[in-house]
């Protein structure tokens, strides 16, 4: 069977999984605890889209489609980075359900908003990857939700998907509380790219929740050390605030970050 078919054919028995599993127990949203759907039109509807004018580097909002002051004082190892939806409110919640309560019939619904996300984006990737956990925290939790996010949307596009392009060398510690300049501290030299899988080739990233980047900034670097000629990533949501400095150059504020993801 040829290698789109057999994807084709996987993904039809995946959403059939969760189709019957909805039917013997019938869903809750996981944003506001409402019976009917993974996720409802309400909680969609509270949902902050990202969709006015993003740094086209790293996508944090912006009032002009223009560098942000950190990526003009550090380019990031990616190509752009950016995001269906700010991480709060119902979304939030949604996340964490995903992420730490093993409430993965929310893939696909997500899947479909990053999906709708890429298309906008006019990218060409050729190959579709994630983040890894490292060993312990895999264990600990069993699953990779940033793989089963990426699963049904590289399915849904029939795109070839290689979790395994990128794995986590080392251990790291949470990066929950960490300064920006202590997330890339924290992950310099973590991740190994497979430059089989990667070498010539245009790779999309992906993962749930986007902080300061440094995540996807040193998985960009281990990618492009394996010979990836571009680096693109999606995430499901983007942690930001206002910024309390001002940019310098244009006297315009530049997007912070709260710190949130991992």
């Amino acid at each position: 069977m040829a290698a789109g078919r057999r994807e084709k054919l996987v993904f039809g028995l995946y959403r059939s999984f969760w189709a019957a599993a909805d039917w013997v127990y019938p869903p809750a949203c996981a944003g506001c605890g409402r019976p009917g759907a993974r996720w409802c039109e309400a909680c969609e509807a509270q949902t902050q889209l990202i969709t006015g004018p993003v740094c086209p580097v790293c996508g944090l909002p912006a009032r002009q489609e223009s560098l942000c002051p950190r990526c003009r004082r550090r380019r990031p190892a990616f190509t752009a980075l950016r995001s269906w939806a700010r991480y709060s409110g119902p979304l939030r919640e949604a996340v964490q359900r995903f992420k730490y309560r093993r409430d993965l019939g929310l893939a696909e619904p997500f899947a479909e908003r990053l999906c709708r996300l890429y298309r906008s984006t006019g990218w060409a990737a050729d190959l579709v990857t994630c983040v890894p956990l490292g060993r312990l925290r895999q264990r600990e939790r069993g699953y990779n939700q940033a793989k089963e996010l990426s699963y049904p949307f590289a399915a849904a596009l029939g795109m070839p998907f290689a979790p395994q392009a990128i794995t986590r060398f080392r251990e790291t510690r949470s990066q929950v509380g960490l300064s920006a300049a202590e997330r890339i501290s924290n992950l310099e030299g973590a991740f190994r790219a497979d430059s089989s899988l990667v070498s010539g080739k245009r790779v999309l990233v992906i993962d749930d929740v986007a902080t300061t980047g440094a995540t996807t900034h040193a998985a960009a670097q281990s990618l492009l050390a394996a010979g990836a000629v571009q680096v693109y990533a999606l995430t499901l949501a983007r942690a930001v605030r206002l910024a309390d400095h001002s940019d310098p150059v244009s006297g315009q504020w530049a997007a912070g970050i709260t710190a949130l993801s991992h």
